[in-house]
């Protein structure tokens, strides 16, 4: 059974959650509750949790001053928060656990069962990097995010966007090409990482592949075209992103 601590500033939301836990979550067990840092910092030295679940506004700081304080957790994190779009992406670029409130109860057991299943393949604990990614990207609001986390099937790796050359789809998964030579396997779509990359000046081409444009070294014409990028990759641009790829790049479409 893993160890869980709730820490939530609102009452009725902490005993909901718990509630919620203790129904459809199975192989957690709530061991502590805290409404504030203070109390969490205690919750958790005394109790010793593998899961924390953490909001994020507190009365007196934020989730994030609590893993600050304990510099390396040695637990998992899931965090429950209301907080704005800009948030959910940092999330979202630091591969971490997030609940949206109101609690999704499909949501939280598959956030749970993550856990439970990197306890069981005998990987879970804190990840220190992957929360420090999140603690940077967070406390830079309205810069753009400095790196991005890819969760991988041994654990996560993190890295530049601007180091990324391209990403290839893989039904579910993603490979990301980086130009120090290595391959990627992520355990996510690349739709995900369509959106994520975006504000870099990646552009998808294909169904099946989204490029950095500033690693583009030519481009030929034909019924979609293709490209080929400094890595010396040809690429196939389907024909139905042709005329917004050549906008893109500044050319007017016509053959």
């Amino acid at each position: 059974m893993i160890k869980a601590v709730i820490v939530e500033d609102e009452m009725h939301s902490r005993e909901l959650l718990h509630e919620l836990v203790n129904e459809y979550c199975d192989g957690i067990e709530i061991v502590g509750l805290a409404a504030n840092v203070a109390d969490a910092l205690r919750e958790i030295q005394e109790k010793k949790p593998q899961l924390v679940f953490l909001d994020i506004e507190l009365p007196d700081g934020d989730g994030f001053q609590i893993l600050e304080k304990l510099e390396s957790p040695t637990f998992d994190t899931i965090f429950t928060t209301a907080y704005d779009q800009y948030a959910m992406r940092a999330f979202k670029f630091s591969a971490t656990d997030y609940l949206l409130k109101p609690i999704d109860i499909d949501e939280l057991q598959a956030a749970t069962n993550r856990v439970v299943e990197k306890h069981k393949e005998g990987q879970g604990g804190g990840e220190a990097e992957q929360l420090q990614a999140l603690i940077r990207n967070i406390r830079t609001v309205g810069t753009p995010f400095k790196r991005i986390v890819l969760p991988t099937t041994n654990g996560f790796t993190v890295v530049n966007p601007e180091d990324i050359i391209r990403c290839e789809s893989d039904r579910n998964y993603t490979f990301i090409f980086l130009k120090d030579g290595r391959r990627i396997l992520v355990s996510r779509t690349i739709k995900e990482y369509d959106e994520m990359l975006a504000e870099f000046n990646f552009f998808r081409i294909h169904q099946s592949h989204l490029i950095n444009l500033n690693f583009l070294k030519n481009y030929t014409r034909g019924r979609g075209g293709y490209v080929e990028l400094t890595d010396g990759t040809v690429l196939d641009v389907s024909a139905r992103r042709k005329s917004e790829f050549l906008a893109r790049m500044g050319g007017t479409g016509a053959e």
